[in-house]
């Protein structure tokens, strides 16, 4: 039940006199059904629920997922979602949402992990988010891991999580299983395209770039500009101003980041 995560449960929960003894209780109450902060606090709302005999789909249930998420409390989350007319995934699949866009990325990791011991089937959103959180901080290795589920689960059509992990793959460093990843896609779109060549630039690689982006079957200005910008950072201006007339002559505008590209490029060739 991955103990070392009780260090992430909230701020300390209210006494019993919050609900009991203020003169203003039922205004206490009816905050505390929307605004509960820990576990403790969830089960005093709940237990007034019960009590008053009001539905649960009262409570806010993404807040459920949120404070007992890495919690030994998550069973009795599930017990709640039972009851609900909302899929438990779709609920979980919020808070994974949040964790993998705050600022400490690696819970979302932790509660993909939770779910699989609770025997929470992931969904495609479910692999999308912890991959997100995955490619915030590099980590690879977990990336592979949710990689294995996409596949096993047969979550492999989705174009977007195969970009996602492509570009995980790559900017990891692991450009081999970019290549492989992407040599095995059955399909591609600009995006697919797009990260393989622009990572390859990054590694000095610009003949394999090149390659790529001429066997593209569709290119956005931003192929173009991962292109022309490649060629001045290796030190090639020529080339970057030859790609920038044949962009121009295939009725292709330039935006801002090619301008600036092309008028170093132009620079360097004026020494």
């Amino acid at each position: 039940m991955l103990p070392s995560l009780s260090s992430l449960n909230s701020p300390p929960p209210l006494t019993n006199s919050y609900l009991h003894s203020s003169p203003t209780s039922h205004n206490l109450k009816t905050h505390l059904l929307h605004n509960f902060n820990s576990p403790f606090e969830l089960k005093q709302a709940h237990a007034h629920l019960i009590k008053t005999s009001t539905p649960l789909f009262v409570l806010p249930l993404t807040r459920v997922a949120l404070v007992s998420a890495l919690t030994p409390s998550f069973g009795y989350a599930q017990q709640i979602f039972k009851h609900v007319n909302e899929p438990e995934i779709v609920l979980w699949n919020s808070c994974l949402k949040v964790f993998a866009e705050s600022d400490d990325p690696i819970k979302a990791i932790f509660l993909f992990y939770q779910l699989r011991e609770f025997d929470v089937l992931p969904d495609n959103f479910t692999c999308s988010f912890v991959l997100k959180a995955c490619t915030a901080m590099l980590d690879v290795k977990n990336g592979r891991i949710v990689h294995g589920y996409v596949e096993k689960l047969g979550f492999g059509w989705s174009l977007y999580l195969q970009n996602v992990i492509l570009n995980l793959y790559a900017l990891c460093g692991e450009m081999g299983d970019s290549r492989l990843l992407f040599d095995k896609m059955s399909q591609r779109d600009v995006v697919t395209w797009n990260i393989m060549i622009t990572q390859l630039i990054k590694r000095g690689e610009i003949a394999e770039a090149c390659g790529l982006f001429r066997r593209m079957p569709e290119r956005s200005i931003r192929s173009w500009t991962a292109m022309i910008s490649g060629y001045v950072q290796c030190g090639k201006p020529k080339e970057a101003v030859e790609l920038f007339v044949e962009m121009e002559e295939v009725g292709v505008r330039a935006n801002e980041v090619t301008v600036v590209a092309i008028l170093a490029a132009c620079a360097d060739l004026a020494f």
